[in-house]
């Protein structure tokens, strides 16, 4: 039987022999969990609830595909965000698009101002049916499962109202790490953290930013779910799978 002992970085064994740390860092997602319509369909249902029926969910998905932090990978939270909370940024992003579709600027102000308590409802929120079991033979293989994932600031208390706290030792959210993957810095800020760098794969849904951006790092990455348009070799159609590739 393992014993471990992640606050303190150690897993050994029942004859307390100390074990070479193995990690796995998880995008979080579309990968381990995902939202029922995203920052689109929260919107939608906003407007919806407002009385603006005429607005089309695919005309606010296209006002969506820019300006949001990981967007602009490259540069870091500090040149982006230029000191204004996350929140209050992105708050002031959604009041904009809201705007253009013809409401005005107070209404738009109080509609967008709700998308943060409507995004983070944990009922909209899901885990797919491969996640535990994989969670759970991840820490029998003796692998210490942490999230590094572009997010919002309340990532871990998505995580914990999940019901999956105790299988990882961190969560990492872009929005408390200063960039967005696949930017270097971000998996310099995490791996400078771990005790051991011998053994980390980043397992997660997007080529760019969970493949490239690791492999960038030196480290091993797994793509996982989406299709593998760029033939990635270990790529993973559902997480059973990564154990082939790992072990």
């Amino acid at each position: 039987m393992l014993i471990y002992l992640f606050s303190n970085h150690i897993i050994e064994n029942k004859k307390g022999i100390i074990m070479q740390k193995k990690y796995l860092l998880w995008d979080f997602d579309n990968t381990l969990a995902y939202r029922d319509g995203m920052w689109g369909q929260t919107i939608y249902f906003l407007l919806q609830e407002y009385g603006y029926h005429s607005v089309e969910l695919e005309d606010i998905k296209t006002h969506l595909i820019t300006g949001f932090p990981w967007h602009t990978p490259e540069i870091s939270h500090e040149e982006f965000f230029g000191g204004i909370q996350w929140w209050d940024y992105m708050t002031l992003h959604f009041s904009k698009i809201i705007h253009e579709f013809g409401i005005n600027e107070i209404l738009s102000t109080e509609i967008a101002s709700q998308i943060k308590m409507k995004y983070l409802d944990i009922t909209k929120w899901h885990l797919y049916d491969d996640t535990i079991p994989c969670l759970e033979r991840a820490i029998d293989e003796s692998y210490e499962n942490i999230i590094v994932s572009n997010h919002v600031p309340e990532l871990s208390h998505l995580v914990r109202d999940l019901r999956i706290s105790k299988y990882f030792s961190q969560v990492y959210s872009s929005a408390h790490l200063g960039y967005e993957k696949p930017n270097l810095q971000i998996y310099r800020r995490v791996l400078d953290k771990l005790e051991d760098t011998s053994d980390v794969t980043m397992i997660g849904d997007s080529y760019t930013a969970d493949v490239e951006g690791a492999r960038n790092a030196g480290i091993k990455a797994i793509l996982v779910r989406k299709e593998n348009i760029h033939n990635y070799q270990n790529y993973c159609k559902g997480l059973d799978e990564i154990y082939n590739i790992l072990l």
